[in-house]
């Protein structure tokens, strides 16, 4: 007799469950509305009293394995900042090939009115369903009648098909986590990586050997003498014990994740765990493992047909393309012609993938794509026009840097042309970035340059050149204590990109109020613009001031900062430790060049003494000198950071490197009268 398995698993029942929490959804008490503040943290404008999450398995015969997401969130809120915690929002994947799905939705507000607790049920006009893209729909959910002081118990479930897969499982917040637990309940089929990251350390405890038991259905064939058709078909029952392996969490009184000034993405500092699937076994199909190389994950994404297939297609644009490579004979100008034609031609529709939304000719068509749209358009031109171009697949700095690979690790791709061991880099998507120039979003560490033979090599995605400004001033001074003066000024690279960007829409107008804002209010006239939308040029501006608060005066003495209104008031860096490292997006220098002329009828008394200080290991460089001829002042600042990443270890030399510039900046120069 021949045995055929049509289906092996019809339901699940559990031999041993979870532990459930003494805390119990709806119960809420009235202590913890009365609640003033949070104990451990006095300004914390809400708080997580407690957090339960279960992960776990379940089978259908007619969809096979599945897994659901159970949540049980308490907030209070403290003040009416943190009324915004009152909404909830959730991402939910949603394609093809597997989908999220919310359900059981569950909440309730509580509020102390007249000594009674009273609460308030979440009801279906408190939810909103949102598509976000191609791929991810999004869920807001509002609970009713939420004030200062409320007590919020939110429950929901998060069933999905992609069994392989799930969300990281957070454990820090904005706001103080009173009470977390955590559970993740896995067969013995699925076999799981397990990562936790964080400066929040907490415990992943591994239990294994739980017994579960499945009954499951299966249809036996067996001959019938006799007949024509010779064989007949019966229902079977079983049953097939399997063990599973639990991973519990259980951590009180977890700090808020505060965000502090030069932060790339606070996310990458989030106390989390992350699971990822490595390999499967099951009775009926053997071993197979899942768990990859970053070549292969490179490789898996160029053999999406979002991806690589839209690389191919370039009919559609060959007569445009035609015409700027008859124009354009030299190789780097056509490469920059290419890039600004895309640039000028396609608009962002602000929608991050490495897959495309619309597909590179739609996109074109229609002159508006999301990221891949653009960028795998540019490179299809790019090799049209006999370049060796490929796309280089990013993890930008909201999605942070993964940690294992995994398709789910980049989020957005740019163009890059080879050449040698260097490559020459385009982002297409804002009107202002130069050749080989990114914006700060897409400036994460390393991305993936993919090539069409499945072969991948990494690449670094810190800015190529060091950001400079230069600023040169010439400053009368008048008896009256009034300055008056010209500034030019010259931006290069990033910093050129920030201005362009920031004054992209302005007029002439705007952009001269913007500067009297920039600098302390001061009368600025004469201001001229160059360069403002040529990205290719270094930006320059320059300007005319009059300034009556610069200058201090105390008897028949002046007393002025040497840089005036540019100088460095206060040392950005307060804390007195820091766990992250300092990311300042670019490397960048800052130079200062001010010539003033001394007032008939005075002379300089005293100046600062000049200061030269450095960094550790060279990252970072400060000099100060002033130098006196006659009746002329000559001062010149130059700061230097070679570093855009800074480790938090160099943080207390960081600190005082810019609290001795500070303190320098701040003395002052003193002129007297003969």
């Amino acid at each position: 007799m021949k045995l055929l398995l049509i289906s092996i698993f019809t339901f699940l029942t559990f031999v041993i469950q979870a532990q459930k929490s003494e805390i119990k959804f709806g119960k809420v008490s009235i202590e913890e509305v009365t609640q003033k503040q949070h104990e451990n943290d006095k300004d914390a404008e809400a708080a997580i009293l407690f957090k339960n999450e279960r992960f776990f398995y379940d089978y259908s015969s007619e969809d096979g394995f599945s897994t659901t997401r159970e949540v049980h969130l308490r907030i209070k809120i403290y003040n009416k900042a943190g009324l915004d915690w009152a909404t909830h929002i959730i991402s939910l994947y949603n394609s093809s090939t597997g989908k999220q799905e919310l359900f059981n939705v569950k909440g309730y507000t509580f509020n102390l009115v007249d000594g009674k607790l009273e609460e308030e049920k979440l009801k279906k006009d408190g939810i909103f369903n949102k598509n976000i893209s191609k791929y991810r729909d999004q869920v807001s959910i509002t609970m009713p009648n939420a004030k200062v002081g409320s007590v919020i118990d939110l429950k929901f479930d998060i069933a999905s098909d992609m069994v392989g897969y799930m969300d990281d499982f957070n454990l820090q917040y904005a706001i103080p986590l009173d009470a977390v637990e955590l559970s993740v309940e896995v067969p013995e089929y699925f076999v799981f990586k397990r990562f936790t990251k964080g400066f929040y350390t907490v415990s992943l405890k591994e239990f294994n050997h739980y017994n579960r038991s499945i009954n499951y259905k299966y249809k036996s064939q067996k001959t019938r003498s006799g007949f024509v058709n010779g064989t007949r078909t019966a229902n079977q029952n079983g049953v097939l014990n399997f063990k599973e392996t639990h991973y519990e969490i259980k951590a009180e009184n977890v700090p808020a994740l505060k965000e502090v000034d030069f932060t790339n993405n606070i996310e990458n500092y989030r106390s989390s765990v992350v699971f990822e699937l490595e390999s499967t076994k099951f009775p009926s199909a053997g071993y197979k493992i899942y768990s990859k190389s970053w070549e292969d994950v490179a490789a898996t994404i160029y053999k999406y047909d979002d991806f690589g297939d839209e690389l191919k297609r370039n009919k559609f644009f060959e007569d445009d393309l035609d015409l700027i490579i008859e124009k354009n004979k030299n190789k780097s100008e056509l490469a920059s012609e290419i890039f600004k034609y895309v640039q000028n031609r396609m608009s962002w529709d602000d929608y991050y993938g490495v897959g495309c939304n619309n597909g590179v000719k739609k996109a074109y068509e229609e002159k508006k794509g999301n990221v891949a749209d653009i960028n795998l358009l540019l490179t299809a031109m790019l090799r049209y026009a006999g370049f060796k171009a490929n796309p280089v697949l990013v993890s930008t700095k909201s999605n942070g840097i993964p940690l294992f690979p995994t398709t789910n690790g980049f989020n957005y791709v740019v163009a890059a042309i080879e050449n040698g061991e260097d490559f020459v880099l385009f982002d297409a998507t804002e009107k202002m970035l130069a050749v080989n120039e990114l914006p700060k979003r897409a400036m994460n560490w390393e991305g993936r340059l993919v090539r069409e033979d499945g072969t991948s090599k990494e690449v670094s995605l810190k800015a190529k050149n060091i950001s400079s400004r230069f600023i040169y001033m010439q400053v009368n001074i008048t008896e009256d204590g009034e300055v008056e003066g010209d500034m030019n000024t010259r931006l290069s690279d990033n910093l050129a990109y920030e201005y362009r960007m920031d004054n992209y829409n302005k007029t002439e107008e705007e952009v001269l109020n913007a500067s009297s804002l920039l600098f302390s209010n001061i009368a600025i006239d004469d201001f001229e613009l160059k360069n403002a939308k040529s990205p290719d040029e270094p930006l320059e501006y320059s300007l005319s001031f009059t300034d009556d608060n610069q200058i201090e005066i105390i008897g028949d003495k002046l007393y002025f900062n040497p840089l005036l209104f540019l100088s460095l008031k206060e040392n950005p860096f307060k804390l007195d430790s820091r766990e992250y490292p300092v990311d300042f997006n670019f490397s960048f220098s800052n130079k200062i060049n001010i010539s003033y002329t001394i007032p008939k009828g005075y002379k300089i008394e005293s100046i600062p003494e000049k200061m030269t200080i450095g960094l550790p290991d060279k990252i970072g460089m400060f000099n100060f000198v002033l130098m006196q001829n006659g009746n002329q002042l000559q001062v010149v600042s130059n700061t230097h950071i070679q570093e855009a990443l800074i480790p938090a270890y160099y943080y207390p030399s960081l600190k005082e490197f810019y609290g001795q510039m500070v303190q320098k900046l701040t003395e002052k120069v003193v002129l007297s009268k003969i």
